[in-house]
């Protein structure tokens, strides 16, 4: 992932097949992120589409204007982890890189 300030991250799964529920495994999830991230807590929410094949998105409150790019490659990595096999992926905002 390139510097993106993370918004939202979409979980789509492997090609003729639907993701479970995840609502036990997000939540689970984003109690791992908030204990690596805790100045996050509370700005990341999820939603499960409830059609086939069952997206899941996470994604940032409307008061949060995204995850700082160390933050957000974290919560792909766990959310890769977690949904092996799926794509994940991140949309957001360029985050500019520190001039050297």
């Amino acid at each position: 992932m390139n510097a993106l300030k993370v918004v939202t991250l979409w979980v789509r799964p492997p090609e003729e097949h639907a993701l479970p529920e995840a609502r036990e495994t997000l939540e689970a999830l984003l109690a791992k992120f908030y204990a690596s991230y805790p100045e996050y807590e509370g700005s990341v929410v999820f939603s499960q589409s409830p059609r086939w094949p069952r997206y899941a998105f996470v994604y940032t409150h409307p008061g949060c204007t995204g995850l700082l790019p160390e933050a957000g490659r974290y919560l792909q990595r766990l959310l890769e982890h977690a949904f092996r096999g799926s794509e994940v992926r991140a949309y957001g905002r360029p985050w500019p890189l520190e001039q050297e």
